[in-house]
């Protein structure tokens, strides 16, 4: 039969979303997609649904182009939905759980001063030998370098 093998169960049809909020306007059509232009801080998945206010979903999410501060998506509409039947300026909505902070396409700064890994390691370094030297007595003297504990008195790493 038809589409044996690809290893894609049959789409069952999602519901209406909880929420959803405004994700751009429409621009205009260019083939057979809808070009809107974003109006929200945050960026829609790929493929995500698009509503109009009434959560009547006409497509969803093609591409995503343009410059980061001013960027536009495109919308492969749904069957029966003709992409150059929308006016210009037309609002269309998103399901909220289906957008991303713009953060996570920056580049990330680095951690505070390039601690972070080294901290963490010596932290453990100190917690394990921490343990051991109680269990000693106060009287050995461990000194720990880099992570490694140095006992004093045996002049051994351990």
């Amino acid at each position: 039969g038809k589409g044996k093998g690809k290893g894609k169960r049959p789409q069952e049809p999602e519901g209406p979303p909880d929420e959803i909020e405004e994700i751009g306007e429409a621009e205009h059509h260019c083939e057979d997609e809808l070009v809107c232009k974003c109006t929200n801080s945050r960026v829609p998945h790929f493929n995500a649904r698009i509503f109009l206010e009434n959560k009547e979903e006409i497509g969803k999410v093609d591409e995503i182009f343009g410059p980061i501060n001013s960027f536009y998506f495109s919308v492969k509409p749904s069957e029966g939905i003709k992409p150059d039947s929308f006016k210009k300026g037309k609002k269309l909505y998103i399901d909220t759980m289906k957008l991303l902070p713009m953060s996570r396409f920056l580049p990330q700064p680095p951690m505070s001063g390039g601690k972070g890994k080294g901290g963490k390691g010596k932290g453990k370094g100190k917690g394990k030998d921490k343990g051991k030297g109680k269990s000693k007595g106060d009287d050995s003297k461990t000194v720990i370098i880099k992570g490694l504990s140095y006992d004093v008195q045996e002049e051994t790493f351990k």
